[in-house]
């Protein structure tokens, strides 16, 4: 097919029916709309051209055609290279949407038994081996969420509805997108009409000016290649889901957490297990929970904190990835789900984009203790008030008390060193106790011990000092190089049972399981080739990550520029790097979240292939 120009708004739109003359204006419209709305999805540009079948074959379903594999090929041959909007607008009119005779053929297919209901097996062997696949996950969370009934299986009514639903959701999602750029353009083309106005008559001038204003349109077009989007005020966002309204009634479990930062300045963070006896629907929040001195004169930024739960082996092998937080209602990062009976494990994440090293300095160090006699000491109001600040972050579950699993893992932060028998019973003959646990007042008389015991004529104590600085406060008692949370977990139908792990680095394994979120998560992603790579955007609540994705056999790079970005953070020193990709990998390139969640933020991120 050959290339045409893309006319856009209302007055191409009217033009190119009086030309054709096939459809109605209205039919026209429609199906213009449904093919917007589907490369906004897809590409985010409708000046994109396709260049694959694969992008073909996502573009159409978008639009709500279901092509088969002999549709594809009668319009991607051997001989096509590439596809503009109008060729891809010429197929979407030629293709009937998915109508109730489409539906219900397809659903007497699925529905291999006859039976009237299609079970979340028979529509896995659908969706999970054929075209654009889906994980089982993924189509255990559509049978969710259609499920009126709650039987776990799908009839005609809630399948017809699933499809519908999910086709129309995707495509208001872009078109509103859509509606936002034009905006954007408007305003943009409005105030360029204005400085032309008030430069015309130097532009008459210059006999160059026209070629000049045409060079600059053109560098203006291949400037906006990559990813533009502008995201409203997160604090005045609807949530996408409301916590269940009978929550109440459900069994809730919670427990407290911290990310710091190890001895290579690297984030570590407490994971969980958790483990539930029968299948349940769960809802989780997490959200970041405030001690230490606060600065009155500058409010802190609060920490963004996702949650991811993966499937756990008896053996402690992690499985698959169930859910991840991807919704925000206010300061909380939420998932619904539903779990099966088995064990799991929650690992959070933070961005780095707010809680990163500390580089300012510290006007005036604190004292800790005040002399007391000659060989005697006591702690400082201050410093008092801190310690109560660092019994709340290690009271993992909000009791009052230490445990000896609690009191283990302040240890093992603070020194290292863990907290044997020996050294449990010490704490059991000398400090308070209540029912087996070391109440708040034992921990202030255990510190006050070591303070007795470290005091020197100077009045420093160094040990206290590394506790504090292993805890993330500074020499002024600011708590700035760690972030406290709060997870809790309600489940319906049975009890959750949560417990704590040591500290420790998402590594790896965690780049990876972001990656997977990101790449599985279809109706938050959008997707663009980029020579070998493929750039993920994920745009969730309250925060925008770039996945990079090598489909080459070559390891190359891709440079992500984001310098132009408006009210943003990044999770990197500087908006603007280069990532390296292994042949069959993926990486996370660079998470982006609003500086200000009450004013609108604005992402540009140009990217360019790096050749080495």
């Amino acid at each position: 097919m050959s290339q045409k120009p893309y006319s856009g708004g209302a007055g191409g739109k009217a033009s190119q029916a009086k030309r054709n003359g096939a459809l109605s204006l209205t039919e026209k419209d429609k199906a213009e709309a449904e093919c917007q709305a589907a490369y906004m999805a897809v590409f985010n540009d409708p000046a994109t051209d396709i260049t694959s079948r694969d992008g073909l074959e996502r573009v159409l379903q978008q639009a709500g055609r279901n092509p088969s594999k002999q549709t594809i090929d009668k319009y991607w041959t051997k001989d096509t290279n590439k596809l503009t909007f109008d060729d891809v607008l010429t197929i979407v009119k030629e293709l009937k949407p998915t109508s109730e005779d489409d539906l219900l053929h397809a659903f007497q297919k699925i529905d291999v038994n006859g039976d009237g209901y299609i079970t979340q097996k028979e529509l896995s062997k659908v969706l999970t081996q054929r075209g654009d696949k889906m994980s089982e996950k993924e189509v255990e969370d559509m049978i969710a969420e259609a499920d009126i009934d709650g039987d776990k299986k799908l009839n005609y009514k809630e399948f017809c509805k699933l499809v519908m639903s999910t086709t129309s959701k995707c495509q208001e999602s872009s078109l509103k997108r859509l509606e936002r750029r034009e905006r954007r353009q408007r305003r943009a083309q409005r105030t360029a009409d204005a400085t032309s106005k008030n430069k015309g008559s130097d532009k008459r001038r210059d006999p160059s000016s026209s070629s000049s204003s045409t060079s600059s349109k053109s560098a203006k077009k291949k400037e906006e290649i990559g990813v533009v989007m502008t995201f409203p005020p997160i604090s005045k966002q609807q949530p996408s889901h409301r916590e269940p309204t009978n929550l109440k009634d459900w069994y809730h479990s919670h427990s407290k957490g911290c990310f710091h930062f190890d001895d290579e300045q690297k984030l570590i963070a407490h994971q969980y297990i958790i483990d539930v006896a029968v299948t349940t629907k769960l809802w989780l929040t997490v959200r970041p929970i405030t001690v230490g001195v606060i600065n009155a004169s500058k409010q802190e930024p609060k920490t963004d904190i996702n949650v991811f739960i993966m499937r756990q082996g008896d053996n402690g092998l992690l499985g698959e990835l169930v859910a991840f937080t991807n919704v925000k209602n206010k300061e909380k990062y939420c998932i619904q789900c539903e779990l099966q009976a088995g064990h799991y494990r929650l690992i959070p994440m933070t961005t780095g984009c707010h809680l990163k090293v500390r580089t300012r300095s510290v006007k005036e160090k604190v004292k800790l203790v005040e002399p007391k006699g000659e060989d005697e000491c006591t702690l400082t109001k201050e410093f008092k008030s801190t310690l109560n600040d660092i019994f709340e972050m290690v009271d993992l579950d909000g009791n009052g008390l230490l445990s000896r699993n609690e009191f283990n893992l302040f240890q093992l932060r603070t020194s290292g060193e863990a907290v044997d028998d020996d050294a449990w019973e010490v704490v059991e003959e000398n400090f308070e106790l209540k029912k087996g646990e070391l109440t708040r007042k034992g921990f202030m008389d255990l510190n006050q011990m070591e303070a007795t015991d470290g005091f020197t004529e100077n009045g420093e104590v160094d040990d206290l000092w590394v506790t504090l600085s292993s805890m993330g406060f500074a020499e002024d008692l600011v708590l700035d190089e760690a972030c406290p949370f709060q997870v809790d977990i309600y489940t319906q139908h049975c009890p959750c049972r949560i417990r704590a792990q040591p500290l420790q680095r998402g590594g790896p394994t965690l780049q990876k399981i972001i990656c997977q979120s990101v790449m599985n998560a279809a109706g938050f992603t959008r997707v663009k080739s980029v020579g070998d790579l493929r750039l993920h955007t994920y745009m969730g609540d309250g925060r925008v990550t770039f996945i990079v994705e090598n489909k080459g056999s070559n390891k190359c790079g891709i440079k992500l520029d984001c310098s132009k970005s408006k009210n943003c953070l990044s999770s990197d020193t500087e908006m603007c790097q280069t990532v390296q990709c292994y042949s069959g990998a993926a990486v996370v390139g660079l998470h982006l979240v609003p500086k200000d969640e009450d004013k609108e933020w604005t992402i540009n991120c140009q990217e360019s292939l790096v050749t080495s």
